[in-house]
C-alpha cells in the first residue's frame, strides 16, 4: 500500500473559498468567523509561517458551534499539522478541551494528520470518558491505515466495555489488518 504523500499548502482565492459556505452560513457573526478563518488560512499559505493570530482565527472556528465552522478549522489545522508543530500542539489542545462535543469532532479528523500526530491523539481520545468521542477515535482506524495504530486499537479493545465502541474498534482492527496485508 502507498503511504500518502505530503500535501501541498495552498488556498483557493478567498471569493471562492467563501462562496462554498453560502448556502450554509448566514448569520452576521458566523460570517465574521468564517471570514478571519480563510483570511488566516491564506495569509498562512502566502507567508508560509503560522502565528498567534492566525491560529487563533483557527481555533475560533474549530470551537465555534457552527458545525460547518468548526468542521472547517479543524480541517485546517489538520492540514497545517503536516508542515507546523505549532498547529499540532494546538490540535493537541482542542482534543483536551472539556467540551466532549469538540472532541468528537476532533476525533475523525485525526486520519488528515501524519501518523505520528494522528496515533498519540487517537490513543489519548480512546480512553476518553465518554462513550461517543472514543468511538469517533476508533473510526480513524477504519478509514485510514496507520501501522502505529494497530496497537493502539489492540490494546482499547481488550478494555472497551461499551458495545457501541466495540463494534466500531472491530471495525478499525479489520480495517488495519487488510492495510497490512
Amino acid at each position: 500500500m502507498r503511504r500518502r504523500r505530503k500535501p501541498r499548502l495552498f488556498s483557493f482565492p478567498y471569493e471562492v473559498e467563501l462562496s462554498h459556505y453560502s448556502g450554509v452560513i448566514h448569520s452576521p457573526s458566523e460570517r465574521e468567523v468564517l471570514k478571519r478563518t480563510l483570511e488566516a488560512f491564506i495569509q498562512i499559505c502566502h507567508c508560509k509561517r503560522v502565528t498567534d493570530e492566525t491560529l487563533a482565527a483557527l481555533v475560533a472556528a474549530a470551537r465555534h458551534e457552527s458545525p460547518h465552522l468548526r468542521g472547517l478549522g479543524l480541517l485546517r489545522l489538520t492540514v497545517l499539522c503536516h508542515y507546523f508543530g505549532e498547529a499540532v500542539d494546538t490540535l493537541a489542545v482542542l482534543a483536551k478541551d472539556t467540551d466532549p462535543a469538540l472532541r468528537r469532532f476532533v476525533a475523525p479528523m485525526l486520519s488528515n494528520t501524519p501518523a505520528g500526530v494522528a496515533v498519540p491523539l487517537v490513543k489519548r481520545l480512546l480512553a476518553d470518558e465518554d462513550w461517543s468521542v472514543r468511538k469517533a477515535a476508533a473510526l480513524v482506524g477504519s478509514g485510514v491505515y496507520f501501522e502505529e495504530l494497530m496497537p493502539v486499537l489492540s490494546h482499547r479493545m481488550a478494555r472497551e466495555e461499551d458495545a457501541r465502541v466495540r463494534v466500531v474498534l472491530q471495525l478499525a482492527v479489520d480495517f488495519q489488518r487488510q492495510g497490512k496485508a
